[in-house]
């Protein structure tokens, strides 16, 4: 009898960092940073970054204590279950995928109408690039993840140096000359709401955890995550200094435009900046589209394994070790919901539906530390938060309020409460999913198995009974 086919350890340091850099990094993270100058002062924008930066480690030091007592690809659901029930870590988890759903669709938007103004095409034109970039990043995947880490740890490197050096010739343009850096100190509304902008930015950089499994050494991963930090935390300081040098960031035309980074790189270099610009946005665009099926491709499949979605999700490809029906569920839903975006425009409100389930996130993350460890106070833990207790609380604190920041749409030009409508929406689906079809699923999944549990003892009973014949 042939052994299952499972998930392979082959993943190495610089994937682990490329990997967390890369789901933070998308396309809409230009418009972030350009929408976080526009709230602050001068050029102080960094100043916001910097202190986004810092809460983002707050969140990363509690995903890495809970990864280190589940490192697998269902960790996320497994310590949410143990901590609280069932029910709660299956509707939570599920919005969870949404999540990445919803940010590849949003930011297929952006890298769309990123290359309609590099080539002033029309806008229909934009769908055939968004479909064209999903299908690389599912071909990528359903190739291994061994390439599809080969692909992000190239995109990666290669969007940091476009990005570090696009700003660094822009903030040239002006003799590196700042015009009052620390604004923002003196105004603490506005470097609060930038703030919240910037923990957003910095968001998704945790969606690493799910390869678990298939990373040499699980202790890489913390390390991963703080230098993916680190390397975020540069960059998009650095662009944003140079957005608030060249471009006028409280100008509507900039504040509301998809493409703030293509402006800049055209104000830095003229026509050639636009390509290297459409470059770098081409790079974002695989890495979200790359990390994020290869992400959630496995917390969909150790979902199956728990007979909590069908048995399709749990199929592994014999060539390659891919869950393919995962990732090829993945690329149709983020490409539907991508149209849907194309259709409306409402790219902002998706936007700030998956700021509200990050936080969310991050707040059950700080719950899920304090509970187990309370319940499991000598549990082996590979990774251990020092400090006591302090740094889960400030992150339940901190992005639970955030959460509710980003719900109202406050400080956008979007409806009022529309990303709360959403959210909730998103929670009622899930929760009527996790009631009403995974105890089907779970009863289906009990019969198979006592069925084979019957069929054995008689073919061992016939077996005997022909030897002895």
């Amino acid at each position: 009898m042939n052994a299952p086919v499972t998930l392979r350890r082959v993943l190495k340091f610089r994937t682990v960092v490329s990997t967390s850099t890369g789901l933070a990094y998308a396309a809409i993270s230009f418009l972030g940073c350009v929408q976080l100058a526009s709230l602050v002062g001068g050029d102080s924008g960094w100043i916001a970054i910097v202190i986004a930066g810092a809460l983002a480690v707050l969140a990363a030091l509690c995903f890495s204590e809970l990864n280190s007592l589940y490192p697998s690809a269902a960790g996320v659901r497994q310590y949410m279950k143990e901590s609280f029930n069932e029910n709660f870590s299956l509707i939570v988890t599920y919005g969870y995928m949404l999540t990445i759903i919803t940010v590849v669709a949003a930011d297929s938007y952006i890298v769309g109408s990123a290359i309609t103004y590099a080539f002033n095409l029309p806008n229909w034109a934009s769908l055939i690039w968004i479909l064209a970039l999903l299908g690389l990043a599912m071909g990528a995947n359903l190739r291994g993840i061994k390439i599809a880490g080969l692909l992000q740890d190239i995109t990666t490197y290669s969007l940091l140096a476009f990005a570090v050096i696009i700003s660094l010739i822009a903030l040239a343009k002006n003799g590196f000359q700042l015009h009052n850096p620390f604004d923002a100190l003196y105004h603490p509304d506005a470097l609060v709401n930038a703030v919240a902008v910037g923990v957003f930015v910095f968001s998704a950089f945790e969606w690493v955890t799910p390869l678990s499994e298939e990373i040499a050494d699980i202790r890489l991963i913390p390390r991963g995550m703080f230098i993916a930090l680190a390397l975020l935390g540069i960059s998009y300081a650095l662009f944003t200094l140079a957005a608030s040098a060249l471009l006028n960031v409280h100008s509507p035309a900039i504040f509301n435009s998809p493409v703030p980074q293509m402006l800049l790189s055209k104000a830095a270099l003229g026509q050639v900046g636009i390509w290297l610009m459409l470059l770098a946005t081409l790079f974002t665009a695989v890495m979200t589209f790359n990390g994020g099926f290869a992400t959630a491709s496995r917390f969909l499949y150790a979902a199956a394994r728990e007979d909590t979605l069908p048995q399709l999700f749990a199929r592994i490809s014999i060539a390659f070790a891919v869950p393919y029906f995962a990732v090829i569920f993945l690329t149709v839903s983020s490409a539907a919901v991508a149209v849907i975006i194309f259709l409306t425009g409402q790219f902002n409100a998706l936007i700030l539906f998956g700021a509200v389930l990050e936080a969310l996130i991050y707040t059950v993350a700080g719950l899920c530390v304090l509970r187990l460890r309370r319940k499991h106070p000598d549990a082996e833990r590979a990774f251990r938060i020092k400090g006591g207790w302090t740094i889960p609380i400030l992150t339940i604190i901190i992005f639970g309020a955030l959460a509710i920041l980003a719900s109202l749409g406050i400080g956008s030009n979007i409806m009022p409460g529309l990303p709360l409508i959403i959210s909730i929406g998103v929670f009622l689906i899930s929760a009527l999913y996790v009631f009403l079809v995974v105890p089907r699923l779970k009863a289906a999944a009990q019969a198979r198995r006592a069925a084979t549990r019957r069929r054995r003892p008689v073919r061992e009973a016939t077996g005997t009974e022909t030897g002895q014949g």
